[in-house]
């Protein structure tokens, strides 16, 4: 009956074990698959801004400006939830039941219902290591999928405002391209005179006009001259 209760504790303390590690296996399984699919998503949105940029950058009105500020949110949610997934596939060492020479030696003479208990006491040990290294990576993991799901409303405020830039833009070139017609429409000025203008008025100049200052060094000189004649 006591081999019994000794054997029960071991396969259960065993199995709580075991439980653990494949817990910790299903962690790093999910982080791994978010990881590659945001790698991947990050990739796309790179591209789709790279095509459509010009949109909203460089930032000139309002609606501009919360593009560019949406766009930087979004790369900030996902650059955080990368690193919470990356620190969640970080190698950490995890317990493991003992076999070695050392326990092989040291448990051979004891009975069975001994070592059975005593296994059972390092896998209860071992349980709460790896307890608490789960905890750790399924709360690396949590944040990481809350920042995922942030970046996923974030990247769709943005792709919206992205398209109803574009959508103005290609409304504007129509309406620029209609003023230009008009501009190039309108009639040129005819080659032919206006008869109804009426023709500037002649003028009248006299060609040998004397300024007053010659005639009054002539009346100057003419008067020397009498009086050197006399």
């Amino acid at each position: 009956m006591k081999s019994e209760k000794h054997e029960f504790l071991y396969s259960y303390a065993r199995a709580a074990f075991d439980d653990e590690l494949q817990r910790f296996r299903n962690i790093e399984d999910k982080s791994a698959k978010y990881l590659s699919l945001l790698s991947v998503g990050i990739v796309a949105y790179t591209i789709i801004l790279r095509f459509y940029s010009a949109a909203f950058f460089p930032a000139e009105n309002l609606l501009q400006w919360i593009t560019c500020i949406v766009v930087s949110v979004t790369y900030l949610a996902f650059a955080s939830s990368w690193s919470f997934l990356y620190r969640a596939l970080r190698f950490r060492e995890m317990p493991r039941l003992p076999l070695d020479d050392k326990f092989i030696e040291r448990y051979e003479p004891e009975s069975l219902p001994t070592i059975q208990f005593a296994l059972t006491k390092t896998c209860s040990e071992a349980l709460k290591y790896a307890r608490k290294g789960n905890a750790e990576k399924s709360e690396l993991l949590i944040k990481s999928y809350k920042d995922i799901a942030f970046a996923m409303w974030s990247l769709t405020v943005s792709v919206i405002l992205i398209v109803s830039l574009t959508a103005t833009i290609e409304r504007e070139k129509p309406m620029s391209g209609d003023n230009n017609q008009e501009s190039q429409s309108q009639p040129e000025p005819s080659s032919e005179p206006n008869r109804d203008v009426p023709p500037p008025e002649v003028t009248f100049v006299l060609d040998h006009a004397i300024p007053e200052i010659e005639k009054g060094g002539q009346q100057i000189n003419e008067s020397g001259s009498k009086d050197s004649g006399k």
